[in-house]
């Protein structure tokens, strides 16, 4: 469950990092900041957009890791719609994994209750019965012992 779940987020990751490549090599790379801060991508918000420019993308270690080779190249974007197909098979199979999971472990939390109930049940019993041993111990140590009768 964990691969899936480590494969799924190192591939959105990677599928991110790509992107965002994609819009600093467009929108960004070799063009005056102002530029940049005006021509937002389509389904970028506008706020987000101007965030990635300043913040980000103009950032010195930004900066410093795309000037030894750190860039997107072409290659790099073009990505098969089975990889998508692929992902949302993944994602829906992971869904169900957590869901079954979810329920197992509600089961197993309700089994876990009553298992703890019946134990606790069984020490006060055992309690009970440590009592009445301690009872019939003293009872025991005051009666004389019993010795045969000769018949002869």
């Amino acid at each position: 469950m964990n691969e899936h779940r480590d494969h799924i987020l190192g591939w959105m990751n990677e599928l991110w990092n790509k992107w965002r490549g994609h819009l600093h090599a467009k929108y960004v790379k070799d063009k005056p900041i102002q530029q940049s801060l005006k021509n937002v991508p389509s389904g970028v918000d506008k706020k987000e957009w101007e965030w990635l420019v300043k913040e980000h993308f103009a950032s010195e270690s930004f900066q410093l890791v795309f000037e030894f080779g750190g860039g997107v190249k072409a290659k790099d974007l073009k990505s098969g719609t089975s990889s998508k197909a692929e992902l949302l098979s993944a994602l829906r199979s992971t869904r169900e994994d957590i869901k079954s999971l979810n329920e197992e472990n509600k089961s197993l939390n309700e089994e876990s209750k009553s298992l703890n109930a019946r134990l606790s049940t069984i020490e006060d019993e055992m309690k009970e019965i440590m009592k009445m041993k301690e009872f019939f111990a003293a009872q025991q140590s005051h009666v004389p012992p019993i010795t045969s009768v000769s018949t002869e």
